[in-house]
């Protein structure tokens, strides 16, 4: 997959800004445009793992949850705190990768569930990935990385002591 400054080519995230939304109704009217933090949404497998198990799933397809990345490796994905580089390949075709926030649970994933026919059993998407619905951020630098590049987590100094 190729990574560029401006995210994931063609993919529906993919800008330098994007249109202000429900995230951002607090502080500027919908549709002004903002820079784009949110480039690229990735998930853990360890923590999908987790959301499946608790709707009582075999497993969960990253696709349904809107994901581009899935990290194998990183149990506690969605707890790195932002400003979190991720850097992905070997140098020097390095891409690295800025975590912006949590990607909060929305109802998006459960309709796209539905949608797949998967069998929910009653189960909330919402409640089930709370704090593991993995991260967004933005691309600091661009690459072409590859399934099974190695992975490496830069904690940001002031977050060195937190409980990840």
């Amino acid at each position: 997959m190729s990574l560029t400054l401006a995210g994931i080519p063609g993919d529906r995230h993919s800008g330098f800004h994007k249109s202000a939304g429900v995230r951002e109704q607090n502080l500027y009217k919908k549709g002004t445009p903002v820079a784009n933090h949110r480039q690229w949404s990735a998930l853990s497998v360890e923590e999908l793992r987790e959301i499946a198990k608790a709707m009582e799933l075999e497993q969960l397809e990253p696709s349904h949850l809107g994901a581009n990345m899935l990290f194998e490796g990183i149990p506690n994905l969605t707890k790195l705190p932002p400003f979190t580089r991720i850097r992905i390949g070997k140098n020097p075709y390095v891409a690295t990768l800025v975590v912006y926030e949590e990607n909060l649970p929305c109802k998006f994933p459960q309709e796209m569930m539905e949608q797949a026919g998967v069998d929910i059993n009653g189960k909330a998407f919402t409640a089930a990935a709370k704090g593991k619905r993995g991260l967004v951020g933005w691309v600091e630098k661009g690459a072409r990385i590859h399934v099974g590049d190695p992975v490496q987590v830069l904690v940001p100094v002031w977050a060195k002591n937190l409980d990840l």
